[in-house]
């Protein structure tokens, strides 16, 4: 019997590994290109690690999941949330597949943590999955539990890379230990798969995003991708074997910054108070500072585990504060609107009041007018959430979503000076084309399919495999195999009714990694 194995690269899209194609620096890529079928992967926006990993698995729209982004706004009740993986409200590929009698293992895909049973085997992975040196019941990533301990002990096994990359100015240790977990991943992933003998393997490289993130084309991510080149021709070497190649976005340089924050302060929809950050700030006193010195002196543990979360939090970055600090700061009685990260806006104001359409309709034509100081428009378009979504969770989306220009980064940052500043932490940004290819016994096409959608890739695994595909699926199965397909009822979703919980460590990790800047 033919299994299938599929390749998750965070951030992957042609235009970044292109011109290593066209040098023949990545050959199991080209050949995986040329025997097989190949495509554009356009993920939801906004076009982040969450929701489309889970945009994946489930072959459905965020609206359908009840998660938007990393983070929630909760405008509401006033709080600051991060989401775990029983939030998105869905039965997944893997569930699927074990339905119809298959084994299956997944390793390091964000918005696993905490795992759950499947018929196989799943190890969480970053950004959200927990590790705690000590042997701690609620920390565990794996199932089976006694999974996690083999990890450990026989490949020394870690979900996050140590020290962590929080700017490039980091190009030794920091990048050389994420260069490690890649080649631990796929390391793991295939030992598994041959010794557990699943029928299906999902494995995941997050980290690796980071450093396109922080580095574009340079050589930290050039080398990422000869390490990833090596394990996929390892997988294509394997008899009966269908090796998938996709990811869940793809990114672009930055060419500009705008914080957009600071453009709803200056237009008079929201409004701060002072704070202890902006003292702190003042002085010099920043988290960069302080992670430089950490870093050089062997302090980063010691510090995150003897300085209390609350004061950590206080540390302003360069920029300012963002993230929970800027949700703590707001005037509520002064704001009607608050922003995050790559243009998530959310209004205070009910969506029932007569005023909710005419602040919407502003802020909306506001931000599609604004500009860069050099005239390029900021978004291509500031949508509502109606023209991105359908589903059972409205409630929880954002009320406008910006589709950003490519090259603009928008951060929820606030104070700095101004809306718009040349660079910041990052020097790539995200962008919904991503990648998909797919070769093997069963993949009975060739060429280019052109353009699909990240909720494609599901149902076309479920149909190489010769499963049904649920009726609630937003995706296509793509056509790159033999066969009819059925179609068969939803399985209900296995984490029932829960609500997000506040994770000041994921927060701590995200803000480090320039994910929420």
């Amino acid at each position: 019997m033919t299994r299938t194995v599929v390749i998750g690269l965070d951030g992957a899209n042609w235009d970044l590994i292109g011109p290593w194609l066209e040098q023949g620096d990545l050959p199991n890529v080209k050949t995986l290109l040329e025997s097989g079928v190949h495509g554009e992967s356009h993920s939801y926006i906004p076009p982040v690690t969450v929701p489309n990993w889970k945009c994946y698995s489930t072959g459905k729209n965020p609206g359908k999941l009840g998660v938007y982004r990393f983070d929630h706004l909760d405008v509401k009740e006033h709080e600051y949330v991060f989401h775990h993986s029983y939030d998105f409200d869905s039965a997944e590929l893997w569930d699927y597949l074990n339905d119809e009698g298959y084994t299956t293992g997944v390793v390091n895909m964000p918005t696993t943590y905490p795992p759950r049973e499947i018929d196989g085997f799943m190890i969480c992975g970053g950004p959200d999955a927990r590790q705690s040196e000590y042997r701690m019941l609620e920390d565990t990533y794996t199932h089976p539990e006694s999974l996690q301990e083999t990890l450990e002990e026989e490949y020394d096994y870690d979900i996050h890379p140590k020290p962590l990359i929080s700017s490039n100015d980091e190009r030794g240790e920091e990048v050389d230990a994420i260069h490690r977990l890649i080649n631990l991943r796929f390391q793991v992933a295939y030992d598994l798969l041959e010794e557990k003998e699943v029928d299906f393997l999902h494995v995941t490289s997050f980290y690796s995003n980071t450093l396109q993130h922080f580095f574009w084309q340079e050589d930290p991510v050039y080398e990422a991708w000869q390490i990833f080149d090596e394990h996929i021709g390892r997988f294509l070497e394997l008899e009966d074997t269908n090796v998938v190649m996709m990811s869940d976005h793809g990114c672009v340089d930055i060419d500009n910054l705008v914080y957009i924050n600071n453009w709803l302060i200056e237009n008079g929809y929201l409004a701060l108070q002072t704070s202890v950050d902006d003292v702190l700030r003042n002085t010099g006193l920043t988290k960069e500072r302080v992670l430089r010195i950490a870093k050089t002196f062997g302090l980063t543990d010691f510090l995150a585990k003897a300085v209390p979360d609350r004061i950590q939090t206080l540390v302003p970055w360069e920029e300012g504060v963002r993230g929970q600090r800027t949700f703590e700061k707001i005037d509520w009685d002064e704001t009607v609107a608050v922003a995050n990260t790559q243009g998530l806006v959310y209004l205070t104001v009910d969506r029932d009041d007569p005023q909710y359409d005419e602040f919407r309709a502003e802020i909306k034509g506001g931000l599609e007018g604004l500009k860069t100081p050099e005239g390029i428009p900021v978004v291509e378009q500031m949508h509502t959430y109606e023209e991105l979504y359908d589903g059972d969770h409205l409630n929880k989306a954002p009320d406008l979503v910006a589709h950003q220009t490519d090259g603009i980064h928008m951060s929820e940052a606030t104070g700095v000076d101004g809306i718009h500043h040349d660079t910041g932490r990052w020097e790539a940004e995200n962008i919904p084309p991503g990648i998909f290819a797919a070769t093997g016994p069963d993949i009975t096409e060739t060429g280019d399919l052109g353009q699909m959608k990240i909720s494609d890739i599901a149902p076309t695994i479920l149909g190489l495999m010769d499963c049904a595909v649920p009726t609630d699926m937003d995706g296509e199965p793509q056509p790159i195999f033999d066969g009819t397909l059925e179609e068969r009822s939803p399985i209900p979703s296995p984490h029932g009714d829960t609500e997000a919980q506040e994770d000041d460590e994921v927060r701590e990790r995200l803000e480090d990694l320039g994910y929420l800047n």
